[in-house]
């Protein structure tokens, strides 16, 4: 299967006036924003900032109480309908099937989408998974399903890969794994939306940091990923943009 990806000029990711309502409140507002192919934005603010839903805008789980956003030129909406397996998704909790075993749990989620699992086992040697993958996930490390869940989310080679807290209970060691292989991925061109509290893996990965609280506040370039701001400047900018709460 090759990758399948929008006109070099378009952006992967497109909102303009983007916004959503629950109910009274007010989640996110006025948000225009672009993601481009090979880009990793990294995602910063708040609890309760509007992180989630932003990300869950682009996934087309939302539709948007205000504006657009578009993902490879579709409605984020249609396109989670129409060609499911264009957006990856991976959040803080796996999502696996504990009683299954690796390959069972990726089997499942392999036939929804209308692929084969086997493609996925050059990703699973390369995080060290494929030694696990006969025994049930149950009695496997927080790490390791989490490894899994990318593995998922990779399967149907997205254009977009959104990523909500995918390291939150993860130990340095397994997390640094996870951004090592999300930087190679988006260096072969895959657009990279993660919303986290990590400022040291944004300022490690990421070409752009957007500050999100209620809307964009701010949109950043980084200087690259292998020559990224200390974490410190980067907290003294989220502090700047945001005020005094840390992540």
């Amino acid at each position: 299967m090759t990758p399948r990806s929008s006109s070099p000029a378009e952006p992967r990711v497109r909102a303009r006036g983007l916004g959503r309502t629950f109910g009274a409140r007010v989640a996110l507002r006025d948000v225009d924003l672009d993601l481009h192919a090979g880009e990793v934005l990294g995602v910063v603010g708040p609890n309760g900032g509007g992180k989630s839903t932003l990300l869950m805008l682009m996934a087309g789980l939302l539709r948007p109480t205000a504006g657009s956003v578009t993902v490879c030129g579709l409605p984020a909406h249609r396109l989670a309908v129409q060609r499911r397996g264009q957006v990856g998704l991976v959040t803080a909790e796996p999502g696996l099937y504990p009683l299954l075993t690796g390959w069972e749990n990726l089997g499942w989620f392999a036939g929804l989408l209308d692929v084969p699992a086997d493609a996925a086992r050059p990703l699973l040697e390369e995080l060290q998974l494929i030694g696990l993958m006969e025994e049930r996930v149950s009695g496997w490390s927080s790490g390791s399903r989490q490894k899994l869940s990318l593995v998922r989310a990779l399967l149907t080679r997205p254009s977009l890969l959104l990523l909500d807290e995918p390291t939150a209970n993860l130990d340095p060691l397994a997390a640094q794994v996870i951004w090592q292989a999300l930087r190679e991925r988006a260096d072969a061109g895959l657009a990279v939306a993660l919303a986290t509290h990590d400022l040291n893996a944004v300022a490690q990965i990421s070409d752009r940091v957007a500050f999100v609280q209620q809307t964009v506040r701010h949109v950043e370039a980084l200087p690259g990923p292998r020559r990224a701001p200390a974490p410190g400047g980067l907290l003294a900018r989220y502090q700047e943009t945001l005020g005094e709460g840390a992540p």
